[in-house]
């Protein structure tokens, strides 16, 4: 952290705030578990949904917010299922579920907020998954095809094949797998606006390729000279292969 030039102390109590919704731009409604009073250091309670909005736009009914929590959802659950390793879903995250505060009501649990996260199962909820454009249909679809990705790309297993990319933009976390017969990128845009990626990004790792192809989108892109840019839009990711 010191190294990418932030301060650790503050960038943790950032984190802490945000997830918290402690923080005035912070859209979660998580909580602080197992804080450290000497240190102030905490954990974080909350299922990944309302981690990233999506409770509270669903209580504010803002669609547009809506929108955004399950586009970061989806942002979040691409770069773990897609950096390498055993990627973790915990249960109802495939369909969106948020904070489940039915603990409060049972002595034997209440004293522990990360019951919020082990919600009761609603087999109603899970049902939406065949209602075209629900918010359940839309984040299991969404995850069902990350996982498809995976399985179908070798090169993304477990292979310790994972180099980063240099910084090109802030917002944007990139590396590239890479293997003796394939190579792709993967590009993160963490930010609510669009992100600019140079061209030369994907010019510094082996021959250079003249057009790239995404994954997910199913989308060709040719790659420009190197003063020109790929647009990634809020909270959008690309799952690139070279000249494919």
């Amino acid at each position: 952290i010191a190294a990418a030039g932030f301060n650790a102390y503050e960038h943790r109590k950032f984190l802490k705030d945000y997830y918290s919704g402690n923080h005035p731009i912070s859209d979660a409604t998580g909580a602080l578990f197992s804080v450290n009073p000497k240190t102030q250091d905490a954990r974080i309670s909350g299922t990944l949904a309302s981690l990233c909005g999506l409770e509270k736009a669903i209580n504010q009914n803002d669609a547009a917010a809506i929108d955004r929590s399950i586009a970061k959802i989806i942002l979040m659950q691409a770069q773990s299922i897609f950096l390498g390793g055993i990627p973790m879903l915990f249960y109802g995250d495939e369909v969106g579920y948020t904070n489940d505060y039915s603990y409060l009501n049972d002595s034997g649990k209440s004293y522990d907020n990360r019951w919020m996260h082990r919600p009761i199962i609603d087999w109603d909820k899970n049902a939406k998954i065949d209602e075209e454009n629900s918010i359940e249909e839309r984040i299991f679809s969404a995850t069902q095809r990350l996982i498809q990705i995976r399985k179908k790309l070798t090169v993304l297993a477990d292979q310790k094949n994972c180099t980063w990319l240099t910084p090109h933009n802030i917002h944007v976390a990139g590396f590239l797998r890479a293997n003796e017969n394939k190579s792709v990128y993967c590009l993160f845009n963490f930010s609510k606006k669009a992100a600019y990626i140079t061209w030369y990004a994907f010019k510094e790792h082996g021959k250079v390729p003249t057009e790239l192809y995404d994954y997910y989108t199913e989308k060709k892109y040719k790659v420009g000279p190197d003063h020109e840019y790929l647009v990634l839009e809020p909270y959008q990711f690309c799952i690139l292969e070279p000249n494919k």
